[in-house]
C-alpha cells in the first residue's frame, strides 16, 4: 500500500476545557474520526485513562485526561450518530470510555473486524497491520510504559501519535476494498453487534457464571458460590481492585464446597491474601446465609457429554466449508463456544434454533445447514 502520511507527524496537545470544547466543535463536522487511547489497570478493577489519541480532519491530537476537568464534549462527540468513530480492536477501549465518560463510541468501525473480512485473520494486531500493509515495524517499547506519569516523555508522545496516523490509511483502505467486495454491510453489522453486546454493568447476581469451573459444584454449592461470586464484585467495584485481590475462582470454589463455619476452617483455605483474611467474619456470615438460602439459580453450563463430541466435529466441518467458499476465518462465522452453546440449547431445552445475537449475514450463510444437522443429530442428544 501506498503511504501517503508522514512517520513522525506533528500533534496538537489537548489540556484544557477550552481546547478541548473548541476542537470538538470542529470534529463534530466531520464524517469520521480515529481514536485510540493509553490507560493503566495494574491494580485497579477499572482502567485509569491515561491518554487519548485523535486523528480528525487530517491532523493528529493527543488528549490528556489528567488535566480535562470536563470532557463531556468529547463524551457527546463520541455518540453523535453523525459521525463514525474508527477505531482498531476496541474492546479495552470500550471499557475505559464507559468508566471514564459513561458513553460507548457509536457508530463504530473496527479495523480489526475489517481485516478479518479481507483475508488477514481473526484478531490480528494493530503492530502486525501495519506491518503486512506499510513495511513499518512500529516499536513495542512504550507500550507498557507509565502513561499516567507526567511529563510524559518524547518516545511516549511518539509512540502514542502512531496509534492513529496509520489508522486513517487502513481505514480508508478497508472501506474500498470492502465495498467492491460487497462486505461492507456485513463489518457494519458485527461492528454495531460488538458495541451492543458490551455489558459492563451486569448485575452483580450473575457473576457467579463467570467463575471457572462453577459447572463442578452441586446446585447446594451453587448457591454457596453464588453469594461469594456477587459480594467479590461488590466488594472490588466499590474498593477499585481486581476480583482477584480478595477471592480467587478457585478458591471461591474450595469454599463453596467445604463451606466453613469458623474462623479456623476458613483459614484453611490455600493461599488466601491478607485482605480476604481480614474479611474472613463477612465471608462466613455470607456462606452461613447462603446455606439456609432457598433460591434457586440457573446452572452454570458445563463441557458438552461424549455423545455430543461427534456432532461438534460435524458442525466444525460444515461452518470451516462454508466459510472458506466464502474466504472468511470460520471462528468469525461461528466459534466453538457459540457452537456448543446451540448444542446445549437442544440438549437442555429441546429446542433447536440459532442464537438471537448471531449476525443477519452469518444466519443466512449458516442458517439451514447448521440447523439441518442438529434436526438430523437431535435424537442422539436427549438423554
Amino acid at each position: 500500500m501506498t503511504l501517503s502520511i508522514s512517520l513522525n507527524p506533528e500533534f496538537t496537545f489537548i489540556r484544557s476545557d477550552a481546547d478541548l470544547q473548541r476542537y470538538v466543535e470542529r470534529w463534530r463536522s466531520l464524517d469520521n474520526i480515529f481514536i485510540d487511547t493509553e490507560f493503566m489497570r495494574s491494580n485497579t478493577f477499572y482502567p485509569k485513562p491515561a491518554l487519548i489519541q485523535v486523528a480528525a480532519g487530517g491532523d493528529y491530537f493527543l488528549i490528556d485526561p489528567l488535566t480535562i476537568k470536563d470532557p463531556e464534549p468529547f463524551a457527546e462527540l463520541l455518540i453523535d450518530p453523525s459521525v463514525v468513530k474508527v477505531m482498531h480492536a476496541c474492546s479495552e477501549d470500550m471499557e475505559l470510555f464507559h468508566t471514564y465518560l459513561g458513553v460507548l463510541p457509536t457508530p463504530l468501525f473496527d479495523t480489526q473486524i475489517g481485516a478479518s473480512f479481507l483475508g488477514y485473520g481473526l484478531s490480528v494486531g494493530y503492530k502486525n497491520l501495519v506491518a503486512t500493509l506499510f513495511d513499518i515495524d512500529l516499536p513495542k517499547g512504550e507500550q507498557r510504559s507509565n502513561w499516567l506519569r507526567r511529563p510524559l516523555t518524547e518516545q511516549q508522545l511518539a509512540y502514542a501519535v502512531t496509534d492513529v496516523t496509520f489508522l486513517v490509511e487502513i481505514y480508508h483502505s478497508q472501506m474500498a476494498q470492502l465495498n467492491e467486495a460487497g462486505r461492507l454491510a456485513w463489518v457494519l453489522e458485527e461492528c454495531a453487534n460488538t458495541v451492543s453486546s458490551l455489558n459492563f454493568d451486569a448485575p452483580g447476581k450473575l457473576a457467579y457464571q463467570r467463575v471457572k469451573n462453577g459447572f463442578k459444584l452441586t446446585p447446594d454449592e451453587l448457591i454457596v458460590m453464588q453469594a461469594l461470586a456477587e459480594w467479590r464484585e461488590q466488594e472490588a467495584r466499590a474498593k477499585d481492585i481486581p476480583r482477584g485481590f480478595l477471592l480467587k475462582d478457585d478458591q471461591m470454589i474450595e469454599l463453596a464446597q467445604l463451606q466453613p463455619q469458623s474462623i479456623t476452617g476458613f483459614l484453611e483455605i490455600s493461599e488466601l491474601s491478607r485482605r480476604i483474611r481480614a474479611d474472613g467474619d463477612k465471608v462466613l456470615a455470607i456462606i452461613e446465609r447462603a446455606m439456609s438460602s432457598t433460591i434457586e439459580i440457573d446452572p452454570v453450563t458445563g463441557p458438552l457429554p461424549p455423545a455430543a463430541k461427534s456432532l461438534v466435529k460435524k458442525l466444525q466441518a460444515k461452518v470451516s466449508k462454508i466459510a472458506s467458499e466464502h474466504d472468511v476465518a470460520p471462528q468469525l462465522l461461528m466459534n466453538r463456544k457459540t457452537l456448543v452453546k446451540v448444542i446445549h440449547n437442544v440438549i437442555n431445552e429441546g429446542t433447536i434454533s440459532l442464537p438471537v445475537e448471531l449476525s443477519s449475514w452469518k444466519k443466512v450463510l449458516l442458517g439451514d445447514a447448521i440447523l439441518t444437522l442438529l434436526e438430523q443429530h437431535k435424537e442422539s442428544l436427549q438423554p
